[in-house]
């Protein structure tokens, strides 16, 4: 099991800085900081089991004084620090999702990346004409995939209005021109949801995957809006890829079962790995239970520490190894078959979707 290479399917930018546990414990959170809310959230954060699986295994790595020979190896060579860790992991490339920070460090592996689409979506799209801005925004997806090299996109709708269930053009229009506005900018849900039905056409015709925040995610996430049964009607006739990222945790049995009977649905484990570290196991053993082996990928939503990366891989290499044996134990998979479900799940079809990672 060791001896197989893992593809992080689902992760961001990252990089290594030198830093105090403190500021280490709270750039792996992805709750509050300190000093946004008038509450503890430093102690909160201590006693996430996330946190103490981290710090545990980086005593084991580092000893006690974990931070202080980490900040040597990062002060000496951030870039082999990092590569360092994939190595151990046998890490062998990202799936990088660009909407969340800036490339702040080289990353040693090949890697491909995804356009968030709303990024998109801003006060210049709202500027144009209805029929323009609609133009306009097909043709920067075209141009992501086609000139810019860009292997899929992703999007986030499920923190700004919730996954769409029908998209129609007159909604579309209607609320286009709709002045009211939230946090991120204009509202205009009927809007988003026609840009993201366009988002998977133009991903069927160009042939890349499209990613889909499912699930639970940071506190700003609408989690009542963001069950991947939500868009049942959708995908039902897709024949395009659809990948809902983080399996929809906490409401991955809807997405496992929606990838065992819609030829275009596909699911990562991310964020469950490692940022669940008990859930991780039961959620991939549940989703193994009618997902087609062939739609289930690893992922980590890795972010800011290239450490996150580091423990994901080791979490998740423990649950598929116990999954692989209780499927075994019943009959599902020989010894040779459960190989091959371990190659697709941990690299394999991540490059079925994206192409290979050279």
């Amino acid at each position: 099991m060791n001896s197989i290479p893992l593809i992080d399917e689902h992760a961001h930018w990252f990089h290594a800085s030198q830093m105090e546990e403190k500021e280490f414990m709270m750039s792996s959170a992805e709750s509050w900081h300190e000093g946004e809310i008038k509450s503890d959230v430093v102690e909160m954060n201590s006693w996430r089991p996330f946190y103490m699986l981290l710090r545990n295994e980086m005593r084991k790595k580092f000893g006690d004084k974990f931070m202080e020979e980490r900040n040597k190896l990062v002060k000496d060579d951030a870039e082999a620090y990092v590569k360092s860790l994939f190595e151990e992991e046998n890490i062998k490339g990202f799936v990088i999702d660009e909407g969340f920070g800036n490339k702040k460090q080289e990353i040693s592996l090949p890697f491909k990346r995804l356009f968030r689409i709303e990024t998109a979506i801003d006060n210049s799209l709202f500027s144009m004409p209805f029929n323009e801005a609609v133009t306009h925004f097909k043709e920067i997806l075209r141009s992501k995939v086609r000139k810019e090299g860009y292997a899929g996109f992703k999007s986030i709708v499920a923190y700004r209005t919730g996954l769409p269930q029908t998209c129609e053009e007159g909604l579309g229009s209607r609320d286009f021109y709709s002045g009211e506005t939230e946090w991120y900018g204009r509202k205009a849900k009927g809007f988003r949801d026609l840009l993201f039905c366009i988002t998977m056409e133009e991903s069927k015709s160009l042939g890349v995957p499209f990613q889909v925040h499912t699930g639970a995610g940071d506190r700003d996430i609408k989690l009542n809006k963001s069950m991947p049964s939500i868009m049942t009607n959708l995908v039902r006739k897709y024949e395009g890829k659809i990948v809902f990222v983080h399996a929809g945790y906490p409401f991955h049995r809807e997405t496992a079962w929606m990838s065992y009977i819609f030829p275009s649905v596909y699911l990562d484990v991310s964020q469950i790995f490692p940022f669940a570290p008990t859930g991780g196991f039961h959620a991939l053993s549940e989703v193994l239970e009618v997902a087609p082996f062939i739609k289930v990928m690893y992922g980590s939503d890795v972010f800011e520490l290239p450490e996150i990366a580091w423990i994901s891989a080791k979490l998740f290499r423990r649950a598929l190894s116990k999954s692989m044996d209780e499927l075994e134990q019943i009959g599902v998979l020989n010894s040779s078959q459960r190989r091959e479900a371990e190659e697709m799940i941990s690299y394999k079809n991540a490059e079925r979707l994206y192409g290979k990672f050279v």
